[in-house]
């Protein structure tokens, strides 16, 4: 199993890094819907050039990033405009 983010709550947590550090993420669609509504979701951060596929259920992707941009930042997932959160990079 994986693991959740440290103090994440709930599905768009805030995430603070320190810049400069090499940063995975590893999402899986753990949404469960009837047959006839599937919902699949991705992750994108445009600053850093950050894509991943869009994922059916249980599927997963990872992505891996160089924090070398200070600032706060958003994420979000292009399918659902209500699914979004901030990563912060601190110097």
């Amino acid at each position: 199993g994986g693991k959740k983010l440290p103090n994440a709550e709930g599905a768009s947590p805030s995430i603070i890094i320190s810049k400069n550090n090499l940063v995975q993420i590893h999402l899986i669609n753990e949404e469960i819907n009837p047959p006839d509504n599937i919902s699949k979701h991705n992750l994108n951060i445009d600053e850093f050039n950050v894509h991943t596929k869009d994922l059916g259920y249980f599927q997963t992707d990872s992505v891996t990033f160089l924090a070398n941009k200070a600032g706060t930042f958003d994420y979000y997932c292009s399918l659902h405009p209500d699914m979004k959160g901030t990563i912060t990079v601190t110097t």
